[in-house]
């Protein structure tokens, strides 16, 4: 191993660590958005450069299984898909889920995405839609925009009633989604997630091991933030010693230049 390859190690752990840093900032800063799901890094070393006599100074008697590791891993960042914790509005349009279930809400081309972000609201077309404008993916029986004026109820089992003048009118029931894995949903930014590979199940037919639906409520972050601000201060310490190792490695190279001049 040479210095070059010291500069290398500083430089992964570098990288890895500002990646670490990056994801546990974009925590904080989601600690109060509904439904948010708390984001994991871990990290590993790279492979182990054999380290040879010509290398380290050592006898015959000395143990020679020795190495160096040649830089630190980020790997992928995992989503912790644990169940927040709930919180009463005073919103009929707020809705959570007790379970595994995912709300499904669909862009203007029908495109069809997840998220647990139960913070909906009626736009002016008269659909249930989320702060970004997708609709929720419901199973009407009657239009929404032509839904009746009254009390909208919402049961545990996602069936939609509007009450109006002693009168009760079944109109639909929102749709629950739960991937075959875990491990395949992809977060792709606002609160979203898509399947990758597909195994996707619905409760269309039946609502039994989606979850509950819980109206006049929201989901909690799952962040905590004495863990996160935790977490950022030990990883700005070792980012911080890793560029005085950087450092250091520098001056090396310095000084040999000099003296090879």
């Amino acid at each position: 191993m040479n210095v070059s390859d010291i500069l290398s190690i500083s430089r992964s752990g570098l990288n890895g660590l500002q990646n670490s840093l990056d994801i546990t900032a974009n925590n904080v800063a989601n600690v109060d958005t509904v439904g948010y799901k708390n984001r994991d890094t871990s990290f590993s070393e790279l492979l182990e450069n054999a380290t040879t006599e010509e290398d380290a100074n050592y006898d015959s008697n000395q143990q020679k299984k020795l190495g160096l590791t040649a830089g630190l891993k980020t790997q992928e960042q995992s989503v912790n898909f644990s169940q927040g914790a709930l919180k009463s509005t005073d919103s009929e349009y707020d809705l959570a889920i007790e379970g595994n279930g995912f709300f499904g809400v669909r862009d203007s081309s029908g495109k069809l995405y997840l998220t647990r972000d139960g913070d909906f609201t009626r736009d002016a077309s008269g659909n249930i839609v989320n702060s970004n404008g997708l609709k929720l993916d419901i199973q009407t029986s009657i239009s929404e925009n032509k839904w009746p004026q009254g009390t909208v109820s919402i049961n545990q089992a996602g069936q939609v009633s509007i009450e109006n003048n002693g009168k009760t009118t079944q109109v639909g029931k929102v749709i629950l989604y739960e991937p075959t894995e875990l491990q395949n949903l992809q977060s792709i930014g606002n609160n979203l997630y898509q399947s990758e590979g597909g195994g996707l199940t619905s409760s269309v037919n039946s609502s039994n091991g989606f979850g509950e639906i819980e109206q006049y409520h929201l989901e909690n972050s799952t962040v905590d933030l004495s863990d996160a601000m935790t977490s950022l201060i030990l990883t700005q310490r070792a980012y911080s010693l890793n560029s005085r190792v950087l450092q250091s490695t520098d001056d090396m190279l310095g000084t040999i230049n000099e003296f090879s001049n």
